[in-house]
């Protein structure tokens, strides 16, 4: 029997094509020279090609389209002291960028603020990456997060696109849905009556939005809104779609104030305003959140089902993207929790230490994560909110 590092190059090369994530492709490299020399270099183009969108009004900027990968990072090789009976494997939950020259570019889960401590090189033969999920993030050519821009999708979802095919679902203003094809000349409105759109997920395979009453639709391929579930009533402020372990969860949350609407944006001229002045005027409105209630549809029956545990699994809502995770998998954390940040706490700015926070199902209590290194533990690189 032939050795791993004899396989012919016709069936590594077969094997590299069927790698859709480019940290999937780096460890493949990384196994031996025969297997690194079939298989060429993942360049950022191969995934993401860095072109330049030019966004039509209401948006009216020249952007660029940013992909990470969501990963559980576990390190693979057990030390000398460690027991073969340890409960949890030393793992990590950590968003992926771009690669360059083998180095990878680490961002906090809940944003795409770049950790400090990256890029790290690492030796990847020590560790293994689990793809949790995927985000997209609009930026400027400068590399700051577009305002106005609440949440974009690749539409439909590929690993890879060319030039002519790259579309893509946002939310902007607030809650406007619509729909952009490279080199479109305006915006496609998927809703003309409705400007209370929140979130977008790809749920099995297809895409679904919700607005702010707990209203979930199904957008069909021709981009048509068929309602798939009633609304929620006594509802909160704002909405985050969630899938977890084959159900679909809105997680909603209660803040101290009005937020914004889309008629804040409706007398602004995105040509002529300053950045500065975009910025200002996008956080004029800041309201926090206080409380968190979690729904589970039941598909069978069409309604809304109160959730009041989660068990093991913890909801994480990051800026550009949510879903869930199980704490068992994880050397830090705990379950039945949902970590999340004001969403002005990272647009713009970055994120801070103490910006990210974690409600508890259990007793209804939000705190911030830096007082919890039960649950702080979970993000990489380890004690990321230390000093």
């Amino acid at each position: 029997m032939s050795r791993w590092t004899d396989l012919p190059k016709e069936l590594l090369e077969t094997i590299s094509k069927c790698l859709d994530f480019r940290v999937d492709v780096l460890r493949f490299r990384s196994v031996c020279t025969s297997w690194r020399s079939s298989v060429p270099f993942p360049s950022f183009d191969e995934d993401i090609p860095p072109l330049i969108l030019k966004l039509p009004m209401p948006i009216g900027v020249d952007a660029v389209l940013s992909q990470a990968t969501i990963c559980r990072m576990e390190f693979s090789r057990q030390s000398k002291n460690s027991s073969s009976s340890e409960s949890k494997p030393k793992a990590w939950l950590t968003k992926i960028g771009e690669t360059k020259l083998g180095k990878l570019k680490f961002f906090h889960p809940l944003s795409n603020s770049q950790v400090r401590y990256s890029p790290i090189m690492l030796n990847l033969l020590d560790f293994r990456f689990f793809v949790l999920s995927k985000a997209f993030m609009l930026k400027s050519l400068s590399g700051f997060y577009l305002f106005g821009i609440n949440k974009v999708l690749l539409f439909p979802s590929s690993a890879r696109y060319s030039e002519h095919e790259l579309s893509i679902l946002a939310i902007y203003h607030e809650g406007k849905l619509g729909y952009w094809k490279y080199g479109d000349e305006s915006w496609t409105l998927l809703d003309d009556k409705n400007f209370q759109y929140d979130d977008i997920i790809e749920y099995k395979g297809q895409f679904y939005v919700v607005d702010r009453w707990g209203t979930v639709s199904w957008i069909d391929s021709s981009l048509k809104l068929i309602q798939y579930s009633p609304p929620l009533f006594g509802c909160g402020s704002q909405k985050n779609l969630v899938e977890s372990c084959g159900d679909l969860y809105v997680v909603d949350r209660y803040l101290d104030g009005d937020r914004r609407t889309w008629n804040d944006y409706e007398n602004l001229d995105v040509r002529r305003l300053s950045f500065s002045f975009r910025r200002r005027r996008y956080r004029m409105c800041s309201p926090k959140a206080i409380a968190f209630r979690i729904h589970k549809l039941d598909e069978e029956w069409g309604t809304w089902v109160d959730v009041k545990s989660l068990g093991d699994r913890a909801f994480v809502l990051g800026v550009d993207c949510s879903f869930s995770i199980s704490s068992t998998d994880f050397l830090g954390g705990k379950g039945n929790c949902v970590y999340f940040t004001d969403d002005d706490d990272v647009k713009g700015k970055g994120l801070k230490s103490d910006s990210i926070f974690l409600f508890r199902l259990e007793d209804h209590i939000i705190e911030k994560v830096t007082t919890l290194p039960e649950y702080s533990d979970v993000f990489w690189p380890p004690k990321i909110f230390s000093a």
